[in-house]
């Protein structure tokens, strides 16, 4: 009996149990589908979260040579930074810890100086802006302070803080802004101009880090381990945030289980209906035998058919599945957390990896499914089988 004579008797099966054949392909395509979606979910909710990260931090963070304080010679490094290939930002900063105080309040906050303009290309500060003008600290004593900082120092835009701390030099400054990120690290910090920050630490022409901005945030090992090489201890954000990825692969591993087992369940609704046909077609497995067909033939059939079913309902559920998501990235589903600045928009991102590996992961399973049923059909007697 060939492949070709084989692929006929299974597809007649399909085509004369249209009923048992719809629930078969219907169980497979309604588990992809739902995977399709799910996992279009977790792909957007992943981008919008690092898009977050990538947004606010910085790819490379650069820190003074072991030792030292600071980065002293901080404009050849800049001008060696801006060489290496990839680099669409850098931001020198002088950062540290000061007291503000309002009004009996008082508050200890990390405040960094920079650049405006270059801060704002890395850290994107501007975008999260709810009162004032991120950029007004580029002139006078002003600062711009997260919103954490603001609510309790209990200040309000335009008001002025006393700065402090021991060894740095006591400074008025004037509220220019009021940031609120979501983050609530970020949200605790206040920011000037660099030249504010250097008087107040009083310690020249320094700074203690400089922040890197990529054009693509995965090359941030290869640039830091560049940079490390003159002797700065530099670090990617891989490094400086190793739990989010740790999380994140966690959490996708998990759910790609859980799913896989859906599928799988899913898988086992085509063994039922295929322990269904064999009962059904006992005598017609009698002929076959009576015909030349032997055992493997038999077995090869049934299998066949699992197979076709578990790839019919792949192919089906991943279309559907995709079609789904689309309609759904293009509804623009937004939601607003209490501490977001801004709304989130649900993201449905399909990976066209996805589209093929979970049809041809249908096809392995329901194939699998179907061992058990063909198996048995292989080891009718043909005797008993032709008498039904």
């Amino acid at each position: 009996m060939g492949p070709l004579l084989e692929l006929f008797v299974a597809m007649k099966h399909i085509r004369t149990r249209k009923r048992q054949t719809l629930l078969a392909v219907g169980a497979v395509g309604l588990a992809v589908a739902i995977i399709i979606v799910f996992r279009a979910i977790m792909n957007g909710s992943i981008d919008t979260f690092f898009s977050l990260i990538f947004e606010l931090a910085p790819h490379v963070l650069v820190l003074p040579k072991e030792g030292e304080e600071y980065i002293y010679l901080y404009k050849t490094l800049i001008e060696f930074v801006w060489t290496i290939p990839g680099v669409a930002a850098v931001s020198p900063a002088l950062s540290g810890t000061a007291a503000l105080a309002f009004e009996g309040n008082v508050e200890n906050v990390e405040m960094t100086g920079g650049v405006p303009a270059e801060m704002n290309k890395v850290m994107s500060i501007e975008k999260y802006m709810i009162e004032g003008d991120f950029y007004s600290i580029a002139s006078g004593r002003r600062v711009v302070l997260g919103d954490k900082v603001a609510e309790k120092l209990g200040v309000k835009i335009g008001e002025g803080v006393v700065a402090s701390f021991p060894d740095a030099k006591t400074m008025n400054l004037v509220v220019a802004g009021i940031f609120r990120t979501g983050v609530e690290e970020w949200d605790g910090a206040a920011f000037v101009s660099l030249g504010t920050a250097r008087e107040f630490v009083g310690d020249g022409d320094v700074i203690n880090y400089i922040n890197i901005h990529l054009q693509d945030p995965y090359q941030a090992d290869a640039v830091a381990e560049e940079i490390s090489a003159r002797g700065y201890e530099a670090e990617s954000w891989r490094s400086l945030f190793p739990e989010f990825e740790k999380t994140l692969a966690f959490e996708t591993l998990s759910n790609n289980l859980i799913l896989a087992l859906v599928l799988l369940i899913a898988s086992f609704g085509i063994a039922n209906v295929m322990n269904m046909l064999v009962l059904e077609k006992t005598r017609d497995v009698g002929m076959l035998m009576a015909m030349g067909a032997d055992s493997s033939a038999i077995r090869r059939i049934f299998v066949i058919e699992s197979g076709i079913l578990g790839l019919a309902g792949g192919i089906a559920g991943s279309a559907s599945g995709y079609l789904i998501s689309a309609y759904l990235h293009s509804l623009q589903i937004t939601i607003t957390a209490p501490n977001a600045p801004q709304p989130i928009v649900f993201k449905f991102l399909v990976d066209p990896f996805d589209l093929i590996a979970f049809p041809l992961l249908a096809l392995v399973l329901s194939m699998i499914a179907g061992v058990y049923p063909a198996h048995r059909a292989s080891q009718l007697d043909p005797v008993v089988a032709l008498r039904g």
